[in-house]
């Protein structure tokens, strides 16, 4: 949506996407094997809930502060498939359905986050808040990072879910200082973060390590961090759900059972990297870019389908939690991350708000508004110049044939030039995308 101020979002659109999103996890909860136990399973179809998407389901509607019926019956098959052990690098930790039993820190890290947004540690029935909590803690790797157990190769996706979870459950926990050290040392080159240190950065990891470095230390928002923000800004494509370079990612885990065999299993986790994008670019450190933002939150709008989830990024018709929950954040995001910054300037009036950068000065609002209208203009002209051109050339030359200044051969060669800039201004720009 663009006005005479600037570009907007449509804030009915985002609120009616959010509507329609938990109207869907609604209808697609299951209820457990325990009594009085339930949740989701991250193939929503799949009649057996599992602990991680449960998890992401309960977090939705925390994040929304919408009602859900069927709370304590998370809670409860939460509690049922916490691990129990005398080791404690597996007590109170939570397996995926598919990791044969053994807690990881796919399910854990998200399982510990909603125990310390949802503030459930006291109640009776819910999961042991500190048994999770020494988990992770036990499950650090000593480089600081977190890989799916203590001892396997640190991630950066795995390690941010160690951190976010353990900053609820203890934000003073001397792990999150160790974590960040490996977290800020794993970014690459150009300052942005790919699935493993030394793999090139991706818009998806780039986002989510952005998110919690800046929910964990708000105060990083400078040089700390707006290398990566610069590196997000320059590589998102805000047309597409999905993010080309992590749309899966993939990798093997492995350890040794108590008979000393290596069971090895894999795992697989799809990524929408848009909505981690939309969710880190509105706490950039020198103000939301608009165009991306106002860009970013109509493809994922205009993206949601009738059911209310979003495209499948393995291209099925398979209906994922994973499809659904990015999308939810980023549009709560939208809800609550304000976009002014300090020392900018809000003005009011009955029946519009203006937040005006800091770096503006003391210019007028009318001059402001000049100056974007110039900078469109500008910017339009930038892409567009060589279709302007063309058209101008034929508009002229047909005028200056009809009043026989020129021939239709002089008329047909004067073309030649600009359709050859059109042409090359063409190819360049599908090169560029």
């Amino acid at each position: 949506m663009v006005s005479a101020i600037g570009v907007g979002v449509d804030l009915s659109r985002t609120e009616q996407a959010l509507e329609n999103a938990l109207s869907f996890m609604r209808n697609r909860f299951r209820p457990g094997q325990g009594t009085g136990a339930g949740g989701w399973y991250h193939q929503l179809d799949a009649a057996v809930p599992g602990p991680t998407a449960t998890a992401v389901g309960v977090d939705m509607f925390q994040r929304v502060g919408a009602p859900f019926d069927h709370f304590a019956e998370c809670l409860g098959f939460l509690r049922e498939r916490q691990a129990r052990s005398a080791d404690t690098r597996v007590n109170g930790g939570w397996s995926t359905n598919t990791s044969l039993g053994h807690p990881v820190m796919e399910a854990t890290g998200w399982v510990a986050y909603v125990i310390g947004t949802a503030r459930t540690g006291l109640v009776g029935n819910g999961p042991d808040a500190r048994a999770a909590y020494e988990w992770l803690v036990n499950n650090q790797n000593t480089d600081g990072g977190w890989g799916s157990l203590v001892g396997c190769p640190s991630r950066v996706w795995l390690t941010c879910l160690g951190l976010r979870a353990l900053h609820q459950l203890n934000p003073y926990a001397e792990a999150i200082t160790t974590g960040l050290e490996w977290l800020m040392a794993a970014r690459g080159e150009p300052g942005g973060w790919g699935e493993i240190p030394g793999r090139p950065p991706t818009v998806t990891h780039t986002s989510f390590a952005l998110v919690t470095i800046l929910e964990l230390r708000p105060q990083w928002n400078d040089t700390r961090t707006l290398p990566a923000f610069e590196w997000l800004t320059a590589h998102l494509d805000p047309t597409r759900l999905d993010d080309g370079d992590a749309r899966v990612e993939s990798y093997n885990t492995s350890f040794l059972d108590s008979n000393g065999a290596s069971v090895v299993w894999q795992t697989v986790m799809p990524h929408y990297g848009l909505a981690f994008a939309a969710s880190a670019l509105l706490r950039h450190p020198k103000g939301a870019p608009a165009e991306l933002i106002a860009d970013a939150f109509k493809t994922i709008t205009s993206g949601q389908l009738p059911s209310g989830a979003w495209p499948n990024v393995h291209g099925g018709s398979g209906e994922s939690i994973w499809s659904v929950a990015p999308f939810v954040n980023a549009l709560a995001d939208l809800r609550r991350v304000s976009p002014a910054m300090a020392s900018d300037h809000i003005l009011w009036s009955p029946s519009l708000v203006v937040i005006q950068r800091a770096d503006a000065g003391d210019q007028p609002l009318t001059a402001i508004i000049r100056a974007q209208r110039r900078a469109r203009f500008v910017r339009a002209f930038g892409r567009h110049w060589s279709v302007g051109l063309l058209s101008l050339s034929a508009l002229l030359g047909t005028l200056f044939v009809g009043l026989g200044r020129f021939s239709w051969q002089d008329f047909t060669l004067g073309l030649i030039l600009p359709l050859g800039l059109f042409a090359t201004e063409q190819y360049r720009n599908r090169r560029t995308t």
